[in-house]
């Protein structure tokens, strides 16, 4: 993934997947499936909260360790499965910046996502927000080969109806973000999120 910015405190990158649009939208917008991979590798959700509707709020908590992350925002604009506009701050910098989400079919069953962020209060959290999505799409990645190889990538997948935060879910997803610190490096992680 590659930064290109107007700015220092842009994010800007396009990311392709190899799964149908529907799919990819679907991981972005069901709590179910955002406790499979939100957050950089070695971080869980201990909450996800989802109110999927414009005007609607989403909140979670990552946990890494023994630090907890508050994210939360408002959804601006939605276009299933096309495009996603929402809000994002943290407890650690509480200005707001706006994430802006287009979901290209590429016709052979792959989807670009084309993500924007912005604007942030300096480069190190720009730097810092680039580090957690590649760590974080990484684990998409894995996540939807997982769901290929099981079978379901189907209507069923994307059309399930959307509920707020999967209790029975933060466990097993406590349980790999503990795996994965003990399998990442320590100096690939940002200070910030040791």
């Amino acid at each position: 993934m590659n930064v290109m910015s107007k700015s220092d405190r842009v994010l800007v990158f396009d990311r392709i997947f190899d799964a149908p649009r529907e799919i990819v939208y679907a991981m972005w917008t069901h709590p179910r499936h955002l406790i499979r991979w939100y957050g950089p590798r070695g971080h869980s959700l201990t909450t996800c909260e989802v109110d999927f509707r414009v005007g609607g709020g989403w909140r979670m908590c990552m946990f890494q360790g023994a630090d907890e992350t508050w994210v939360w925002g408002t959804y601006h604009e939605i276009q299933e499965p096309t495009k996603l506009v929402f809000s994002s701050s943290m407890h650690w910098h509480r200005y707001e910046t706006l994430v802006t989400i287009h979901f290209d079919d590429l016709g052979d069953g792959r989807t670009r996502i084309r993500f924007r962020q912005e604007e942030f209060g300096n480069f190190e959290d720009c730097e810092d927000h680039r580090w957690g999505w590649t760590s974080a799409l990484d684990k998409f990645t894995e996540q939807l080969a997982v769901l290929h190889t099981a079978g379901l990538f189907t209507e069923g997948f994307w059309k399930a109806p959307r509920k707020s935060g999967v209790a029975e879910d933060f466990e097993a997803a406590a349980k790999r973000a503990a795996e994965e610190r003990e399998r990442s490096p320590i100096d690939t992680i940002p200070p910030r999120f040791r």
